[in-house]
């Protein structure tokens, strides 16, 4: 059983045994936790929640402009499924709301639809706060709710009140919350608040960890691909090291389009419209060889983005000879780095400049290097990883580079 698979039974386990939980389900950004948690349920989780009576409803934090915003969809959604309205009306009415702003998606709404949203503010408003709670705990009592895109919430969104808002769900309806987010990305001020918080809210912690063939899997599985294509694709992306959904769809979608437009194309040339896609999606840049001038050689290349007042030859000697001895070393990209810098700053600590003015011009020329070689070192190491370590030209002809990068940069042939 894959790790997808085991997150995947335990996580419907949970959710069916338990009750007023939090589950926080973190993961990497891109590493496909929204898919997963959309894959897993029309696979599985949705059948075993509505065997077992339990209400389910998916909420994005994205775009939602207030805490009010949230709380009203939270109510409209389990509403919804409390008065089993069909799918395709659900569907609907789901779609508007989450869509658009709240007075927004009540017209729009009531006219698509004939569903009157106010009926149930009605209900609400009319009753007192005993009857209101009574009300609320026919619809959302035992409900499943996901919470996802946590991070992207809006800044008018107070962290705090929207644990709170979530905590008291769980404790006032038994309702079982899972939360979907990437925590590295908060803000110094939300950190803070959601460190202490959910330490104190969250009853479970699951990472969403896949291996990049098991994620790869689960996204190719969705592509109309022949499968005689797998086997490059998932090599190419494997030589990246690279765990991201969103790029993996990106690469399946437009290599769907390009070999059906050159059915011919060969490994060579599929592993390097990948490994460019990825270079692109990274840097939003391609590397076009054919374009620079005839007497560029490699090590001028890298000089090329940074465009050095001072191109010192025992630089690159220097850089090619660490290369050839650290290959394979997990941080050759830091000792790169390390050393075109400090060959940088070596470079003009030895020129010999006798007349002050000279100097103040010479340290201006250092300091204009230095902003230039932060600006462009990740195109820098782009250019060695693709060029030096993967060797990513390798058997693909000129016209063939012209016409995979022309696609890549323009999504069209």
């Amino acid at each position: 059983m894959s790790n997808i698979e085991k997150l995947q039974s335990y996580l419907i386990n949970y959710l069916i045994t338990k009750d007023s939980k939090i589950i926080m389900l973190s993961g990497t950004w891109g590493s496909g936790k929204t898919h997963f948690w959309h894959q897993a349920y029309a696979n599985s989780i949705e059948y075993h929640l509505t065997q077992s009576e339990k209400p389910h409803i998916y909420i994005s934090l994205y775009g939602k402009p207030s805490l009010k915003a949230i709380e009203d969809e939270v109510f409209i959604k389990a509403y919804n499924r409390s008065i089993n309205k069909s799918s395709d009306e659900l569907d609907t009415i789901e779609k508007l709301s989450s869509t658009f702003s709240s007075s927004s998606a009540v017209s729009l709404i009531e006219k698509v639809t004939g569903f009157e949203i106010k009926d149930i503010m009605n209900l609400i408003n009319e009753q007192n706060q005993k009857n209101k709670t009574k009300d609320a705990k026919s619809f959302l009592s035992n409900l499943v709710i996901c919470f996802d895109d946590f991070e992207r919430k809006s800044k008018d969104v107070n962290l705090n009140d929207l644990f709170g808002f979530i905590t008291n769900l769980s404790l006032e309806f038994n309702s079982n919350s899972v939360i979907i987010l990437n925590d590295d990305v908060f803000n110094e001020e939300d950190k803070k608040v959601f460190y202490n918080v959910k330490e104190k809210s969250v009853n479970k912690f699951l990472k969403f960890n896949p291996l990049k063939e098991e994620l790869f899997g689960m996204i190719f599985s969705l592509y109309e691909i022949d499968e005689k294509y797998e086997e490059i694709l998932l090599n190419s992306i494997m030589e990246m090291k690279i765990l991201n959904a969103r790029i993996y769809k990106n690469i399946f979608e437009n290599f769907e389009y390009l070999i059906k437009k050159i059915p011919e194309l060969t490994d060579s040339e599929i592993r390097f419209f990948v490994l460019s896609m990825i270079n692109f999606n990274l840097t939003h840049k391609v590397f076009k060889f054919y374009d620079y001038p005839e007497d560029f050689k490699d090590w001028k290349l890298s000089l090329y983005f940074i465009n050095l007042k001072k191109a010192p030859i025992k630089m690159i000697i220097t850089l090619n000879e660490l290369f050839s001895q650290n290959n394979k070393c997990d941080n050759i990209q830091l000792n790169l780095m390390s050393t075109i810098k400090s060959r940088i700053e070596s470079d003009y600590k030895t020129v010999e400049e006798p007349e002050k003015k000279v100097e103040h011009k010479a340290t201006e020329g250092l300091t204009e290097d230095l902003k230039a070689f932060d600006k462009y070192r990740d195109d820098i190491w782009s250019f060695w990883k693709l060029e030096k370590i993967l060797n990513f030209r390798e058997n693909v002809s000129i016209e063939n580079q012209r016409i995979i990068n022309d696609f890549i940069e323009n999504g069209y042939l």
